[in-house]
């Protein structure tokens, strides 16, 4: 009799499709302590990173803004002085984010699935190091979260699939090192 009640319960845990296996991960927070906390989970329901707008100066990364699909992010961080920006094409995605930082986020690099790399701040100073990438391959970043103020204090990384992207992610499997475009 218990067999039967139980039945049901063992089919449904048993035919779970493995396709519809989520595959996100998170790396991070990378950063100091300090700042409001933000998560842009939200901003992902508009559709995939499709752009970043980074305001950098000689010492730390001053604010970031990410677009979502075709909608803006709020900014995190100052709105003072010029962002740098770059765009990506249909059908690519970051599949590793590097820098440094100490109390705020002092550089970063993007790296594409199509091998382009995209650098924002100094690439020196007294900062730790990091290297952050999806956990499950044919995963791409999907939205940030940290804590920002005047400046950006930390940033954390959300993987998952992309319907658009499909296979292809080259992570850190490739043996090539890519150019790096400084911003």
């Amino acid at each position: 009799m218990m067999v039967l009640i139980l039945l049901p319960f063992l089919c449904v845990g048993v035919s779970g499709s493995p396709a519809l296996a989520r595959l996100a991960s998170f790396s991070g927070e990378f950063g100091g302590d300090s700042g409001e906390y933000f998560d842009h989970s939200n901003n992902e329901l508009d559709g995939p990173v499709t752009a970043l707008k980074i305001r950098a100066n000689d010492r730390y990364l001053l604010s970031i803004q990410v677009r979502y699909g075709d909608s803006w992010s709020v900014t995190e961080g100052s709105t003072a002085g010029n962002p740098s920006g770059m765009e990506l094409y249909h059908g690519e995605g970051f599949i590793q984010v590097t820098g440094r930082f100490g109390n705020y986020v002092e550089y970063l690099a993007f790296r594409t699935n199509l091998g382009r790399v995209f650098a924002f701040g100094p690439n020196f100073g007294p900062g730790m190091g990091f290297e952050a990438e999806p956990m499950f391959p044919n995963t791409v970043l999907r939205f940030i979260s940290g804590r920002s103020g005047s400046l950006v204090n930390a940033l954390g990384f959300h993987w998952d699939q992309d319907p658009e992207i499909g296979a292809g992610n080259q992570s850190s499997l490739s043996t090539e090192p890519s150019a790096i475009i400084t911003t």
